[in-house]
């Protein structure tokens, strides 16, 4: 039997044992896929757990390696992928009951560069229907964060982040078009990577906002997140909003480069919006760059209405992905009454409204190319509040403050979230830095060495 702690190991201890053939990766994933068997009752964490596509793959990976082809630090590695990513012979859900028996004939592209680079797929992991709505808006029911299973772990990729939190995979596939990498990593104490819009290939998973939408992947620390990201970015033909831009992460030159950094903060109201405890967790990471000998000053926002124009674009984008399901009469069989109501409601944004947001959004990304000639990385809080009870009302939790948050994801900047703290009740806190496009390995590399000096991420949960 392997011992829990192995489980909870960053990709690159577990890489050095596999590839030295000290660990095996058949008995890697027969751990994982009995702790899975175990705790996925507590969490909701899985829709499909693929166990015979595992125990496949990884036999497959053991042969190799043991035969001296290794593929690279991912070869013989366990992950989850949310389940918006098509699996060829496995429903893809998109967590919504009208999609329960959907089987797509193709593998997602991240799946098929995961397949290559010779990861093991472990499941599907839950996420909020059709990418969003509250907790209990799931076909599979509330996904809880390990930390405290009455809680949420956050959306719409919160199987992805409770599935890394609870030790169920080495690190899981995640998508964003407004926080839903961020905040699962946020609520579950785990660090997530949000990349740049276009970074990586989305091809085969589904549409929320073409505009919008994202793919990351939710790890146990930065370098996990560097080692993912290396995999999966790129031009791919089936999507043509993909781009091709260098990526080197130098982690052993890390400190020295980011000691050069000009780092803004955002100041949030925590008074009205956000936990004391919260603000108290940013503070104190602030002073941690300040240790490291970086001025750090507070950024002002250009004057824009960032949600609306976010919102509006979603919705419009969203109505026009699922009108499908609204012609053929089938909204009745989404949970949420208010995302039910987002996809009729939707349908009569008109283009003016949708066009105007466009190009709003367009002196959006001017005004902030140019805050980003005076910053070379905007630190912020993840989320304002900790991991709420499955029961509150998320539109009380969600309802304002966090501008940045909209900021990001219309302009289509990288961000990492690492955990940076706990609250009262012990719950995990997180700390978002933000790059400008393209700027992975900065985000990524300042994450590193915050993590090289604070321990918040190496705590675990007690389930």
């Amino acid at each position: 039997m392997i011992a829990q702690e192995i489980l909870y190991s960053p990709i690159s201890e577990l890489a050095k044992l596999i590839k030295k053939k000290k660990l095996s990766p058949v008995k890697l994933t027969e751990e994982y896929l009995s702790r899975i068997e175990k705790i996925l009752p507590k969490l909701n964490a899985f829709v499909t757990v693929t166990t015979d596509l595992a125990l496949q793959q990884a036999q497959q990976a053991e042969k190799e390696i043991n035969a001296g082809f290794y593929r690279g630090p991912l070869h013989g590695i366990p992950y989850a992928a949310k389940d918006l990513f098509a699996v060829k012979g496995y429903p893809t859900t998109w967590g919504a009951r009208p999609y329960a028996t959907q089987m797509i004939d193709d593998d997602a592209t991240v799946i098929k560069n995961l397949r290559v680079a010779g990861a093991i797929l472990l499941g599907k992991s839950a996420m909020s229907e059709i990418a969003g709505g509250p907790p209990t808006a799931t076909a599979t029911g509330a996904c809880r964060t390990p930390w405290d299973t009455t809680r949420w772990s956050g959306g719409s990729s919160s199987g992805s982040g409770a599935a890394v939190a609870a030790a169920l995979c080495t690190f899981a596939l995640g998508t964003e078009t407004w926080g839903s990498i961020i905040t699962p990593s946020s609520f579950c104490g785990i660090t997530g990577l949000r990349p740049t819009f276009g970074r990586i290939s989305r091809a085969g998973a589904m549409a929320l906002s073409w505009t919008m939408d994202k793919v990351g992947a939710l790890c146990h620390n930065a370098a996990d997140a560097a080692t993912v990201f290396s995999v999966l970015h790129g031009k791919d033909e089936r999507d043509a909003m993909t781009v091709q831009a260098p990526f080197k992460f130098a982690p052993n030159k890390a400190r020295e480069k980011i000691t050069t950094f000009r780092v803004g903060y955002v100041k949030e109201d925590y008074d009205k919006w956000g936990e004391p405890d919260v603000a108290a967790a940013f503070a104190r990471a602030l002073e941690v760059f300040t240790q490291l000998g970086i001025e750090v000053h507070e950024v002002e926002l250009p004057d824009h209405p960032y949600e609306t124009v976010a919102a509006t674009i979603i919705a419009a984008e969203e109505a026009s992905a699922f009108e499908p399901l609204v012609r053929a009469g089938k909204v009745s069989g989404i949970i949420d009454p208010d995302r039910r109501g987002e996809l009729l409601g939707a349908q009569l944004i008109t283009a003016v409204d949708y066009l105007r947001c466009q190009r709003i959004r367009t002196q959006i990304s001017h005004d902030i190319a140019k805050l980003f000639t005076e910053y070379d990385i905007i630190l912020g809080s993840s989320t304002l509040q900790c991991a709420p009870p499955i029961d509150a009302d998320m539109n009380a939790i969600f309802g304002g403050g966090n501008t940045i948050e909209a900021v990001e994801n219309l302009v289509g900047l990288p961000a990492v979230s690492v955990p940076c703290g706990f609250n009262k009740k012990k719950l995990p806190i997180g700390l978002k830095i933000i790059g400008r496009p393209f700027a992975e390995a900065d985000v990524l590399e300042a994450a590193h060495v915050y993590q090289s000096v604070t321990e918040w991420h190496t705590k675990r949960p007690r389930l």
